[in-house]
């Protein structure tokens, strides 16, 4: 039996002491990765605040054989279009979108985004590059929030003065956008020529009239999907009537605005992903606060518990009421609040299934973006024990995450916030003072 030398031994009962205490062994910069077992989690619960806007979710039937309609639904307001699906057809086809006014009053409709992933057979490829536009196009957007009646639970002066900027300037603009769309309103009925069929497709900014249909996102009429291949986007958009809109996989020399209306709607699958759904933006605190002298801490999202999938209807089925199983094209933003003056490291750790996607964390750091993983296809196939540090925080703060569940992607994920014990720990407690001075002997010092 080989005997541990001092320093071999010292390190050994620093070890044991702090797993006992439920914190990390590392001084200096933390581990890439950790063993989950090696720590007890105090969980954190999320908990939703508001849910507002509308998506229209096109992800059932994933798989398509033949030209269709795979999605429509009703949309008023701020909304959005977020279309999965795979071409099973030997030939190429493409994704249409159309939007038609079926009311009688005329709808001011205005682009805001519209994004896309190549079509690729490499599902997590096609994920994980739509999820990267997506951050990299998305809008924190506290000051909506604010004038959504959100009460806003962060600290920093600077961004409670950034909030309330952000809101009386979102008030004023919305004023004048309202005098703009009845400006344009009353513009179209005078100057346009009586027509059914809108002419210029490619406009940000049009009025849709009674009766009148319109294609929008032209550009993924020139995309074709080959066999096998996964083709995803989202179109971001507000209107100011409600409009109905339809997605269809067609046929190349097929024309949205007139073959699509005429193309047969495709029965939803079981997996049941699609319809429409209010809550397309949601907020969320995370409770109770961190901190970081009471040891390591951690919270979940999508996992259809405190953080819990939305409901919606497929109009398509009757009105069937439908969930959306994972959250996809849902806008989050969670707000967690820590204390305490030992640094901590933020860990993710997928505990679904392999994941390959981004999100955003705001803090007193700026604002930083983060792949996962870092390299590779993907974290976490078959595995819970996946981790990946994420960034280390010195100090009490709040951390703003925003997040959009990836496609292909599986759920849930969990964040893990874990102390780190430094040569230099400032506790003012006298378990924490005693604890530092047991370290100190440990170490000899």
């Amino acid at each position: 039996m080989k005997l541990m030398n001092t320093t071999q031994w010292k390190r050994c009962l620093l070890g044991s002491v702090l797993a006992l205490l439920g914190m990390s062994t590392t001084y200096g910069q933390a581990p890439k990765t950790i063993n989950i077992d090696d720590y007890t989690f105090t969980p954190l619960a999320v908990k939703t605040v508001k849910e507002i806007d509308t998506l229209l979710l096109s992800d059932s039937p994933e798989y398509v054989k033949e030209p269709g309609i795979v999605a429509a639904g009703t949309l008023h307001g701020k909304s959005r279009i977020y279309f999965y699906h795979v071409n099973e057809r030997t030939e190429p086809m493409k994704v249409g979108i159309l939007l038609e006014n079926k009311g009688n009053a005329p709808a001011f409709v205005e682009i805001e985004r519209a994004i896309y992933a190549k079509p690729s057979p490499d599902y997590f490829k096609v994920g994980r590059e739509l999820s990267k536009k997506e951050m990299a196009t998305a809008e924190l957007g506290l000051g909506a929030w604010a004038q959504e009646g959100v009460n806003i639970p962060v600290r920093s002066k600077v961004m409670k003065k950034d909030i309330k900027q952000q809101k009386e300037s979102l008030v004023q603009s919305r004023k004048i956008k309202l005098k703009q769309v009845e400006e344009e309103i009353k513009k179209d009925t005078t100057s346009r020529t009586i027509s059914l069929v809108s002419q210029d497709t490619d406009a940000k900014e049009f009025v849709l009239r009674p009766g009148e249909v319109r294609p929008i996102f032209t550009e993924l009429e020139k995309i074709l999907m080959k066999q096998d291949d996964l083709f995803s986007g989202i179109i971001d958009f507000s209107t100011s009537e409600p409009v109905y809109a339809s997605v269809a996989v067609m046929e190349p020399k097929s024309t949205v605005t007139y073959g699509l209306p005429l193309l047969p709607i495709h029965p939803i699958d079981d997996v049941e992903l699609r319809g429409t759904y209010e809550g397309m933006r949601r907020f969320h605190v995370v409770e109770p606060q961190f901190n970081s002298e009471a040891g390591p801490a951690s919270f979940e999202i999508a996992n259809d518990r405190e953080d819990a999938f939305i409901s919606g209807v497929d109009e398509t089925t009757n009105g069937k009421v439908v969930k959306n199983k994972g959250n996809y094209g849902i806008s989050n933003v969670y707000v967690l609040h820590t204390e305490g003056n030992t640094p901590y490291a933020l860990y993710f750790n997928p505990l679904g299934g392999a994941f390959s996607g981004t999100f955003r964390i705001t803090s007193s750091k700026g604002t930083h973006t983060y792949d996962v993983p870092v390299k590779g296809p993907y974290l976490g196939h078959q595995t819970i024990y996946d981790t990946q540090l994420l960034d280390v925080f010195d100090k009490p703060e709040d951390l703003l995450l925003e997040y959009m569940s990836p496609g292909a992607s599986n759920l849930p994920v969990r964040f893990l916030l874990i102390p780190q014990v430094s040569e230099k720990m400032k506790n003012n407690g006298k378990s924490s003072e005693y604890i530092t001075n047991l370290l100190n002997r440990i170490l000899g010092k």
